[in-house]
Formats: C-alpha cells, structure tokens, sequence
C-alpha cells in the first residue's frame, strides 16, 4: 500500500501546474509564428478567428465538449477524474490568455513580444513552441494526475475499444486538425487563409504533431525515473510503466 507524503503532493501539484504553464507559453509562441498551432489547440484557435473570443475562451468552450464526449464514450464508467477535467480546463484556459499576446486578455505576458520576420524567424519560432510544448507535456505527466480533455478522450476511447492508447491519441489529434482545417476552409477565406497572421492549420501543425512526442519520449527516457523518484520520494510503491 502507497505511504503518501504531503510533501511529495506538493512537489507533484508544482510539477502538475508548471508542465501546463509551459503548455500554454508554446502554444502562444507557435501562435505567434503563423505557421501553424498544435492539433490540440487547432478547433480553439479556428473558433478565436471566426468568433473573435480570445484563444483562452475558445480553449475553454472546445475543451469542455471533450469532456462531455469522454462522458458519452464512457457512459457508466465515466469516473470523478474524468469530470475533473472541468476544473483543468478552466485552469488551463487562463493559463491560455495569461500567457499570450492579446491585450484584452487578462495577463497576456507576451504582449509586446517580437513578432517573427520572414519564413526563417517564424519557423524558429515554430521550432522553439514545439520544444517548450514538448518540456511541458513531459512534466505534466510526470504526476500522472488529470488528463488534458484531448488526452482524456483518447485515454476513453482506448478504454472501450480496446485499442492502443497512442493509436486513439493520434486519431483525436487528427481529428481536431481535419475539423480546424474544414473550418479555416469554410469560414476563414478558404486557401488563402493559409499565408497570414491568421492562419490555423499549416506545416508548423504537422511539425507540432510528430515532434512534440518524440521530445517528450526523449526526456522521459533520460529524466523521468529520477523526476518520479523525486516526486514519491519515501514511498512505498510499486514501479510503473512510463505513460509515455
């Protein structure tokens, strides 16, 4: 049976914040690089364009319908870690304005911030967001609390169909994307919409969504046994496989 150190709560509760708080920092920068945002933040980032809400806003709207389809995925097994996800959201969509560029925002510590010039510096920026996201997902994990929503209607569909975790990972992430584009399509001045300021769905997307997880098997495979050793240090605890 787990010895639970308050002190290790606490460390993991930093860890937790700190990974999400990272998250939302590489977001905004990638957001910033026009070249493209993450896949999870493709449907917010589509509807901050058409509605003209800030990304925290969005985030919160579009995050908040992931939890509600973990809901009817899982029917009766829908658990209290799953209804968790509310509260994350709400968390994770101020860290979202908080850390972004937007002065109507509350926070928006990036306002201000260089904006990239030319293909070279924006790219950079595109390279720079998907490591900082990628440190950040990395530290998220590390406590194993509650799951993004995208991660937790993976984890759902996973759960009842019996396919591999990362399989349905990569089916919600594309999923987000096939709809963002339809909507940058539709609603957002069709191919053009593709050069701009704008933008939703362009080549930074894919990089985002094939190198953020190799950063984070990367770190795991270096840093994460002694950052867990630390994190349930003086505890009685059977060995777990790394969720990455």
């Amino acid at each position: 049976m787990k010895n639970i150190r308050p002190v290790n709560i606490v460390k993991q509760l930093i860890i937790y914040v700190a990974g999400l708080f990272i998250i939302t920092l590489g977001i905004n920068i990638s957001k910033m690089s026009a070249l493209g945002i993450s896949p999870v933040s493709s449907i917010p980032r589509a509807c901050e364009q058409i509605w003209g809400f800030t990304l925290g806003t969005t985030t919160f709207i579009v995050y908040i319908f992931l939890v509600v389809a973990q809901l009817v995925v899982l029917r009766r097994k829908f658990h209290i870690i799953n209804a968790l996800g509310l509260l994350l959201t709400v968390l994770f969509s101020v860290m979202v304005d908080f850390t972004g560029t937007d002065p109507d925002a509350f926070g928006h510590i990036l306002y201000g911030f260089p904006q990239p010039e030319g293909y070279i510096m924006k790219l950079i920026y595109m390279i720079v967001s998907v490591i900082i996201i990628g440190i950040g997902a990395f530290l998220y994990l590390r406590p194993n609390w509650v799951p993004m929503p995208a991660e937790g209607l993976a984890g759902a569909i996973s759960e009842v169909s019996g396919i591999k975790f990362g399989n349905c990972k990569t089916l919600v992430d594309t999923g987000m994307v096939v709809i963002a584009l339809i909507m940058q399509l539709i609603f957002l001045g069709g191919l053009q919409s593709f050069i701009g300021d704008g933008v939703v769905v362009r080549e930074g997307t894919v990089i985002a969504a094939i190198f953020v997880g190799q950063i984070v098997k990367l770190l795991s495979k270096f840093f994460a046994k002694p950052m867990e050793n630390w994190l349930h240090a003086g505890e009685n605890r059977m060995s777990s496989p790394d969720e990455t």
